[in-house]
Formats: C-alpha cells, structure tokens, sequence
C-alpha cells in the first residue's frame, strides 16, 4: 500500500493544474498517460493487498476499463466527431495503464510470485537494511 500514497500525490498535482483544456496536444495526451498509470498502479497496489495473483492484469484492467468507460460517454455526448481523439486518449490511457502495472508489480511490491514455463512458482522477497 506504500505505493499508493505518491501515485494519488501525483495525481492530486496534475489534477491542480490551472487552465488545462481538452485538445490533441502532447500535454494533454501526457495527462491522460500518467492518469492511466496512476489509476494502473493504485489499483495494482490494492489488488496486492487483498493477496490477487494476476494483481498487474488487474491494475491494467480497471485503468483501461474505466477510460474505455469515459471515452464512450464522451463519444455518446458529442456524436462521432468525437471518436478520434477518444481514440487518442484511450491509446494514451492504455500505454501508461501498461507501464504503470508493470512498474508496480515488479518493482514496488512484494513478494513477487511469478509462474514459470513448467507451472513452477517462484517467490522474490525485497530486503533494505540500513548501514
């Protein structure tokens, strides 16, 4: 769960940015980029605390689910005029939900268990000390 609290700090942050306006710019693809990991790795992280197994496919799926969800809306509201650049931030959504699962699950969470080619299951424990 230590991994939510700056995920959702980041996200408070870009949600505070004053003067943002819905276009096809690289800033506004970013956001929904970032809010797409950001939606990944907090769902990842409370997937892992209820002890998920496949806890990056769902961080990755609630994040895709929902922007798939607010993309449609927008589409429904505005007609098909719409449909390209809810198709643009989608893709945005759908790369940082991917990047922001993957980076969770490996390197902010443990212990990692993983299956191998031969169904053998592995565990990988993280251990600090400080010197």
């Amino acid at each position: 769960m230590k991994a939510v609290i700056p995920v959702l700090s980041a996200l408070a942050l870009g949600l505070c940015v004053t003067g943002s306006r819905a276009n096809e710019s690289f800033g506004s693809e970013f956001s929904h980029f970032v809010a797409g990991a950001a939606v990944a790795s907090g769902a990842t992280a409370i997937a892992d605390h209820y002890g998920a197994e496949n806890r990056a496919w769902i961080g990755f799926g609630v994040s895709a689910g929902l922007s798939f969800v607010a993309e449609a809306v927008q589409i429904a509201a505005n007609g098909s005029s719409q449909v390209g650049p809810s198709a643009l931030d989608f893709g945005a959504n759908l790369l940082g939900a991917a990047l922001g699962a993957w980076v969770t699950d490996r390197f902010f969470l443990a212990p990692a268990v993983s299956t191998d080619a031969q169904g053998h299951r592995t565990v990988c424990l993280s251990m600090r000390l400080s010197f």
